[in-house]
């Protein structure tokens, strides 16, 4: 681009300098100092990426030729027009700045032989003044260009770097899913473990008693098949929570108030338990913390059906204060928070407090034996 700029300058002045030829046949200077220059100017796009020195030698050489043209030429002015592709090299080679004081010195370079011409000092001043300032003018053109097609390889580069990085976050993100999977299958298996598995045990145990006492003792058979049948049922509503779980829940259309008012319904079906809910304050949260919310009651509300030995429980949203609080109390048999790490039952506390930290939330407990539980999560950051 920056070559072909230069001769659009220089194959006019070349055609005027043929026809000057012809009725002048003394020019044979000029015309081989117009061939060296043209021929330097092939060296343009090369000198672009070479040191300071080479390019200013460059320019003083060009800037002489032409210089050496107008005096050989009796001040042929148009041979002036030649240090046009020098003010565009020099703003490329050296910058806005320096640029400008080198059309200044070709301005200057320009004046001298002018002022050997028959048109007068005046002439040669307007002349200078004229090609000085078409230096400047494309001087200007040739920096908002350069300006522009380093902004362009900037932008470009930019782009790649952003294409890396959004190729990271998605291997990220992969990876993060593919975590959560495995969180939810190791809290899967440990409920597994804690309900059904020791439901189908114990129905193991009552068979075996039953078969032993078949032909002794019909009244406690009766009695096993009935705790059997008891512990069957038990077993089908285990599965069916797990089920409950693994299906998707419909909460991407829904505020989180509705979404809780919806799993206390079910809860309610299912298992009779009477779950309120207070709202203190409005305030719409993302799909995530909505989504993730619920799951963490979810899970709360099945701890109170299966370990609190009570069917109330109310849940607290308070969005009035300095950040999000959700809590869920129960006034059932509570445990004791010192012996309970890792006890059967209570490893759901575990895998609460797991979905609260992926949300950047912050999960707490109170519990004592007889007095219930409170289960708080908060977000300071939220607002």
């Amino acid at each position: 681009m920056r070559r072909i700029g230069g001769y659009l300058w220089f194959v006019p002045v070349a055609f005027r300098a043929m026809v000057q030829f012809d009725r002048d046949p003394y020019m044979a200077f000029s015309m081989w100092c117009l061939v060296i220059y043209g021929l330097l100017l092939l060296l343009g796009d090369w000198l672009y990426r070479q040191r300071a020195m080479q390019q200013a030698i460059y320019l003083t050489i060009q800037a002489v030729l032409v210089v050496a043209m107008i005096y050989d030429s009796g001040a042929d002015d148009f041979f002036a027009l030649l240090f046009i592709p020098l003010s565009l090299q020099a703003v490329y080679f050296f910058g806005r700045r320096v640029g400008f004081w080198c059309i200044a010195a070709f301005s200057s370079a320009m004046l001298f032989p002018l002022l050997t011409s028959e048109n007068g000092p005046i002439f040669s001043l307007a002349m200078t003044a004229l090609y000085g300032g078409l230096g400047l003018l494309f001087g200007g053109y040739a920096y908002a260009v350069d300006r522009a097609e380093a902004a362009r390889q900037q932008n470009q580069r930019m782009l790649v770097e952003l294409q890396a990085a959004h190729h990271q976050l998605q291997d990220y993100s992969i990876q993060l899913e593919d975590l959560a999977i495995e969180r939810e299958r190791n809290r899967l298996a440990r409920e597994l473990h804690d309900s059904v598995t020791q439901t189908v045990f114990s129905m193991n145990l009552t068979i075996q008693a039953a078969r032993l006492l078949l032909g002794k003792d019909q009244e406690r058979v009766t009695g096993q098949l009935k705790r059997l049948e008891e512990l069957a049922a038990s077993a089908m509503g285990e599965i069916q929570v797990l089920l409950t779980e693994l299906r998707p829940h419909p909460v991407e259309v829904e505020s989180l108030p509705t979404a809780l008012r919806q799993l206390a319904v079910d809860f309610l079906r299912r298992h009779g338990l009477q779950a309120s809910l207070e709202i203190n304050g409005d305030r719409p949260l993302p799909q995530t913390a909505v989504i993730g919310l619920c799951r963490i009651a979810q899970e709360a509300l099945n701890n109170v059906v299966k370990h609190s030995g009570t069917l109330q429980v109310t849940m607290r949203l308070d969005f009035s204060g300095e950040y999000l609080c959700f809590e869920i109390e129960d006034h059932g048999r509570g445990f004791d928070q010192q012996a309970s790490t890792g006890q059967r039952g209570h490893l759901g506390l575990a895998s609460m407090v797991e979905r609260a930290h992926e949300l950047g939330w912050e999960l707490t407990f109170e519990s004592h034996p007889g007095q219930g539980t409170i289960i708080r999560v908060a977000n300071q950051n939220h607002i």
